[in-house]
């Protein structure tokens, strides 16, 4: 009978845990850039933080800006992003990655990857993970461009990242802030949370990914300078310089709850605690 009332206590305990567990909030995949070294080229970041850091299928990489779009004096651009420390960075430890493009494997001038005749939404970064046992997403990222960098962003998701078609555009289009500017101009947050919007299929999902690409401005039907959409007279991008910077990326979520005890389970729980309690009475002298 010690047996059986152990057994309860140890169902109840079972019970108690699992709901702690469905509560808890997780940091899935982070990248805020601290730990990394300050290096160029850096296209491919490692997370730095994070439940799925070291899983398989957590990366960051660029977009778009390794291309053959028609830049200023160049035929091609090459990927050259960099981890860097950016003194107006008011998050974190001030290191960002930089995403820019170059002439050049080897160096950073020339053409600067970011082109005026890339289809909209084909360049700026992903960010891809696995949510599996977790839901409830939330997706934060901390960024700024620099004066002449493209102003507009577009965030996109995809269940599978695999799929390149699969990419689905989600939350309003975000305007940069000038990150790098003389008056001292910080990094923005902006967030996008999944189960906010009613999107569900993001959770437990094994190739879960994150777009965050440029997007052409409303007024001018193309790309526009961060420096002129803030100054309220949006203007063309110059083709030629400019960057986007992050501080901090993260993917969150919550562990999905356990499966609820059927009313059978519930019911022999309560035989157990009745049995006992039979067993103590009997014990009584």
């Amino acid at each position: 009978m010690n047996n059986l009332h152990s057994s309860m206590r140890l169902a109840l305990v079972a019970v108690a845990l699992a709901a702690a567990t469905s509560a808890q909030a997780d940091t899935i995949a982070d990248w805020n850039f601290g730990s990394l070294a300050v290096v160029a080229p850096d296209n491919t970041p490692a997370a730095t933080g994070g439940t799925q850091a070291a899983s398989a299928a957590t990366t960051a990489s660029d977009v778009g800006m390794t291309n053959s779009y028609a830049e200023v004096g160049y035929s091609s651009s090459v990927s050259y992003d960099d981890i860097a420390n950016d003194t107006n960075s008011t998050i974190g430890n001030g290191d960002t990655w930089r995403i820019r493009g170059s002439s050049s494997a080897t160096k950073s001038t020339g053409a600067n990857g970011w082109s005026i005749n890339a289809p909209q939404y084909a360049q700026g970064a992903q960010f891809s993970t696995t949510t599996g046992g977790e839901q409830n997403i939330v997706l934060s990222f901390n960024w700024a461009a620099s004066a002449q960098g493209i102003a507009n962003m577009q965030v996109q998701y995809n269940t599978n990242v695999n799929n390149a078609s699969g990419w689905t555009n989600v939350g309003s289009l975000l305007t940069a802030t000038v990150g790098n500017s003389s008056t001292g101009g910080s990094y923005q947050t902006d967030t996008i949370n999944f189960a906010a919007l009613g999107i569900t299929s993001v959770n437990n999902d094994a190739t879960f990914g994150v777009r965050l690409v440029a997007a052409y401005n409303p007024t001018l039907g193309n790309y526009a300078s961060a420096s002129s959409v803030i100054a309220g007279s949006p203007a063309l991008y110059n083709n030629s310089s400019g960057n986007w910077r992050f501080a901090d990326v993260q993917i969150d979520g919550t562990a999905i709850a356990a499966v609820p005890l059927p009313a059978s389970a519930w019911l022999l729980i309560s035989s157990l605690g009745g049995l006992g309690m039979v067993a103590r009475r009997r014990r009584r002298p």
